[in-house]
């Protein structure tokens, strides 16, 4: 008896590997519902954590003006607070929310759905400004300086956008992101400076 086959094929199917954001920052998901995010109130008074906080929120979606958050703010205790955006709210390549509350030393927070993308120009990216004191401040003459895989710092290039109540957006030019690490440093006069570190995806 003899058996015979001639040549044959296999074409798997291979499923797309899921959407996991951007894991050199842990982002938030992009137009996508039920995430959460925590974040920490500091008595601007004292230093100490601030509980039973009435939370007043603002966002805004790629440099765009702010809106009032419109999620689900819960207190977890000891001064950290948990906070649900909608979906719209995350529908946006840099999404920021800047929360406060009476007594509260401000908390921005900047999440890159995408990840910022190495030369790549028009991108935006969010921070706050606040005084030494603790108080936001709204009206800051904002001075950048930008530094790429470690060499000495230039001046940013870029343009900064006040968005109010202490938060301001600044689109670096395309070869501010033309590294693998891009440090950001905010100043202004009389205010704490804040720094960002940035890893950039292609």
């Amino acid at each position: 008896m003899t058996f015979s086959s001639g040549p044959t094929s296999f074409n798997p199917v291979v499923a797309s590997p899921p959407q996991l954001g951007n894991l050199t920052d842990m982002s938030l998901l992009k137009n996508i519902q039920n995430q959460n995010f925590t974040f920490a109130l500091i008595n601007v008074t004292n230093d100490n954590a601030l509980t039973g906080a009435t939370i007043v929120g603002k966002t805004s979606r790629d440099g765009g003006a702010q809106a009032p958050i419109a999620g689900t703010v819960t207190e977890l205790g000891n001064g950290v607070y948990n906070y649900r955006p909608t979906a719209a709210e995350t529908n946006g390549n840099c999404v920021s929310f800047l929360m406060t509350a009476t007594s509260a030393v401000p908390e921005n927070l900047m999440f890159l759905t995408g990840g910022l993308h190495k030369n790549v120009s028009s991108q935006h990216i969010t921070f706050g400004l606040f005084t030494t004191a603790g108080a936001a401040d709204a009206a800051a003459s904002v001075s950048v300086f930008v530094s790429k895989d470690g060499p000495a710092q230039s001046s940013g290039g870029g343009a900064v956008t006040n968005l109010g109540n202490g938060q301001y957006d600044y689109t670096p030019t395309q070869a501010e992101t033309n590294g693998n690490n891009i440090s950001f440093l905010f100043t202004a006069t009389s205010d704490i400076i804040q720094g960002l570190s940035i890893f950039t995806v292609t």
